[in-house]
Formats: structure tokens, sequence, C-alpha cells
């Protein structure tokens, strides 16, 4: 395919802005998963049959879900499987609460049954498997899925390489997994990482080493930024898309966030109001945008595919 037809190229091109692009997830499941993997991971050859029940098992108990593979690795443990549960937590615009788990193999068949416990208030359930010493470590989850689309076999192996190096190099507290398909390919190379549940596309190599650098307060906005899972209003979405941009990484460490939405009649029109203190010891600051829907965009959902994605676009205006 010519690099101009592909999917995520063309969304570049296009101007589309990509905020707006994530799921509000009650949870968030990462499971390890040998390669290769097939288009549909449950497919795959390597996929385990005690797991063919856990998605009807979660579909079934209405649980807001969204599920990912991640290929074996350094950290894999023989005849066990690593996974990754990421839990919304109450306050929306904190990090998912974060439990890491290495399951003998032949307790795969109840873990449906763990995960709703668990979501139920359940929490020790996972304990005698839990893996604490890499609790505090941030961790990325990039599509590498080539099988499923192409854009994301080419850009997100590509970012995944630059990733590794980076943190090997500079000894930083993330750890990054190459993943199957975790939506908009289109935005490909597209990454999520947790537990801040925050999501990224159209994102470049040279970006990455600012990324990673927290301390620097470098790293821009500039249409890679996805949303974040936990906020649940999408105004409050595109609201919080602009204080990333003008605050950086600072913003993540803002307190006392909270927001109201004001509508100005039209349902595609609002304000929102946003307080809070950029740090513990400041004043409290608010921010006003004034939020008005502009057009639908057109374009290509897939590399694989010949159908088109609809995505409304909307302008954000500090007031």
């Amino acid at each position: 395919m010519d690099i101009e037809n592909e999917c995520s190229t063309l969304t570049k091109f296009s101007n589309e802005n990509i905020i707006c692009s994530v799921s509000k997830l009650d949870v968030q499941i990462a499971i390890e998963l040998e390669e290769p993997w097939d288009s549909i991971p449950i497919k795959s050859i390597h996929y385990p049959n005690s797991l063919q029940m856990l998605l009807p098992q979660l579909t079934k108990n209405k649980i807001e879900f969204g599920i990912n593979y991640f290929a074996k690795s350094e950290y894999s443990i023989e005849n066990q499987t690593k996974i990754f549960i990421f839990k919304r937590n109450q306050n929306e615009f904190d990090p998912y609460l974060k439990t890491e788990i290495s399951i003998p193999n032949d307790e795969l068949i109840h873990l449906g049954s763990y995960i709703i416990e668990y979501i139920s208030g359940n929490t020790e359930i996972f304990d005698k498997w839990k893996q604490t010493d890499t609790q505090n470590k941030n961790e990325i989850f990039i599509c590498v899925h080539g099988k499923r689309d192409l854009c994301c076999g080419k850009y997100g192996l590509h970012i995944y390489n630059e990733f590794s190096s980076q943190i090997e190099k500079n000894k930083l507290n993330f750890r990054v997994w190459k993943s199957t398909h975790i939506g908009g390919h289109r935005y490909a190379p597209t990454f999520y990482e947790a537990p801040s549940m925050r999501w990224y596309g159209l994102f470049q190599n040279k970006d990455v080493e600012i990324f990673l650098n927290r301390n620097s307060n470098e790293f821009k906005v500039n249409n890679n930024y996805r949303g974040m899972s936990g906020i649940l209003n999408k105004y409050a979405l595109l609201a919080e898309n602009e204080l990333f941009k003008i605050y950086s990484w600072a913003w993540l460490n803002a307190t006392d966030k909270k927001y109201e939405i004001i509508s100005l009649g039209d349902h595609e029109l609002a304000e929102v109001h946003f307080y809070f203190r950029i740090n513990p010891n400041s004043n409290l600051i608010k921010k006003v945008f004034k939020i008005e829907f502009l057009k639908v965009m057109e374009g290509k959902s897939s590399c694989n595919s010949a159908d088109t994605k609809s995505v409304k676009q909307y302008s954000v205006i500090e007031c």
C-alpha cells in the first residue's frame, strides 16, 4: 500500500482533531498472549480455551470494559499468565486503580468471575497472585497489531522500539508492551498509558524522550492526545485537552480539579468552567472554555477496509 493511502497518513493530513476518540471505561484489562496474533485475538493459535467465556461473562454483567493482549517478555513466568486490571477511581481525574497479577494457567477459567467480584468490591480476590514490586511503574501499551491494521504494525513497532530504547537508556520508571488492537488504528501509532488511562495517537518518535521526561515539562500536546478514559463528559474532555496543552505535565499534578457544564441553548454549544489548583499551595484557578460544534469529518476507518469513519469536530476557545 502506498504511504499516501494509509489510514493514519490520511488522518494526519486531514487535520482531524483526534481528541475524544477514547471510550469511557469502568475497567481496562490487559492479558499476556504469546505471538503470533490473529486479526481477532481470541482466534490466535495460543489463545487459551479457558478464556473463551471471559468476554461473554463481562458483557453479560454490563461492565464497560476494554481489553487488549500483550506479548510475552522478560517478565513472563512459566505456566503463568500476567494480567493487568485498571479499575476506574471515584474521581474522574484520578489514575485508575492498578492490579498486576501472575495467575496460574489452570486458574484462567475462573478469571471472568474473579474480575466481576473484584469490580464489585472484593479487592482481596487477587492478593495471592498480586505483583507488588512493580506497583509504582507506569505501563505503556502500544498497538503493533499488523495483522489487524497495516499502520499499527508499521508505525507502532517503530515507536515501541523508540520507547524501549529511551526507557532502558535513561533507567526510567516505565515499562512498554507490544499490544494487540486497542482501537483507533487510523491514529497509529497509538498507545495508552496506565494507570492514568490517557490515550495518545499520531505520535512521533521525536517526542518520545520528552514524553517520558516528566520533570522537564516540555512535552507538547499537539493533536497527539486522544483523551482520558476516566473523564465522563465530552465537553470536559475537550476543555481538559486545552489545559493539558497549557500546563504540560504540571497539569497531571494539579489538585482540586472540578468542572461545570453550562448549556448555551443549543445542545452542541456549551461553556465549560474548570476549577483547579496547579499545585497544592496555589490559589484556586478558574478557566472558561466555549465549545461549539463545527462539522462532521469523514475519514478512512482502517487500512484493511473501504469503510469510512464519521467524526464530530469542535472549536474550543478560552474566554
